[in-house]
Order: C-alpha cells, then sequence, then structure tokens
C-alpha cells in the first residue's frame, strides 16, 4: 500500500536519484532550477510516496516572490515510471497542497505540462499576467490555493533565504 509521507533528511540521496531517473542529471541547468540555488525549500510541504520501505514519488515546494507576495514554486514532482498512471501524483499534489492551505499559502506556480497539471487546478498564469523570467511562458502555470483570490500580474522572482529550511510562520505571506 501506497502512503504519502513528509520525508526525512535521511530520505535526500533517494530522492536526487528519483530526480535524476525521471529528469535526467541535467535537469539543474533548466530556469526553474536556478531559480531554487540558493533557497531553502519550504520542507514542512514536501512529501514522498513510499510503497513497502522504497521511495516511489516525491513533491517539493520553494518560496518565491511575486511583487512582495510569498508564494510556492512546485517542483519537481516525479514518480518512478512503473508506477506512472496510478495515481501516485495525484496523490502527492493533493497532499502537499492540502498542508500548504492549512499554513496559508495563497498561490502556487509550476513549470510543467497543462495537459497534466490542469486536472488539479492549474492554469496558465499569463491569464492573471504573471511572469518567470527567461522561461516559455505557455509552461508557466498557477493556481489559487483555497478561496484565495487571484493574485497580482507581475514577475516571480527568487526568494533568497538562510540554508534552514522555511518554517511556515515565515513563510506566509504578510
Amino acid at each position: 500500500m501506497v502512503a504519502i509521507i513528509p520525508p526525512s533528511t535521511d530520505n535526500f540521496a533517494v530522492i536526487e536519484n528519483l530526480l535524476d531517473r525521471c529528469f535526467g542529471p541535467n535537469r539543474h541547468v533548466k530556469t526553474s532550477y536556478r531559480f531554487r540555488d540558493s533557497v531553502a525549500q519550504v520542507e514542512s510541504l514536501a512529501r514522498i510516496a513510499v510503497d513497502d520501505d522504497s521511495i516511489i514519488g516525491s513533491i517539493q515546494y520553494w518560496p518565491m516572490l511575486l511583487g512582495p507576495e510569498r508564494v510556492l514554486l512546485l517542483g519537481p514532482l516525479a514518480v518512478e515510471p512503473e508506477w506512472a498512471n496510478r495515481g501516485i501524483g495525484r496523490a502527492l499534489v493533493a497532499a502537499s497542497l492540502a498542508a500548504a492551505a492549512a499554513e496559508g499559502w495563497l498561490h502556487v506556480f509550476l513549470v510543467g505540462d497543462f495537459d497534466y497539471y490542469s486536472r488539479f487546478g492549474f492554469l496558465p498564469a499569463s491569464n492573471w499576467g504573471v511572469s518567470m523570467p527567461n522561461e516559455q511562458q505557455h509552461r508557466l502555470l498557477g493556481r489559487c490555493i483555497g478561496d484565495a483570490l487571484p493574485p497580482a500580474a507581475g514577475s516571480l522572482q527568487p526568494m533568497a533565504a538562510s540554508k534552514a529550511s522555511m518554517s511556515a510562520s515565515a513563510a506566509l505571506p504578510r
């Protein structure tokens, strides 16, 4: 039976290997990865999918700025290829977005395929006038969390953070 749980620090190497298998070792040259450089992920939202003590999926989030608002950048979301089309990605997204709502986050963005992420309520970020420098605009998607109103137009920017993980209170929009 698959369980969706928060990862431990012991899982880091296994998650990195999963990401390499799913996206290739050159994944770090992508714009969305460069936005994560020197930024601590929001560890309270990270989740892994586990089956018989094997990690078969992972999701992570990173704090970004959209003007003065702190927002989330989802990614990467990865599922072992042999587990594809079994609802693992859907379960990871649902569990992590529920945690984001509980922490008070209002908006989440990602770089990905609309055909896949639209099932989770993601829309083209261009609908709100939101862009990400050096990224293919049609791949930038976003959604409101809970009952949040659409975000203000603007450009996503990396948010500097300490090497320690962000706490929920530090991450909340102010």
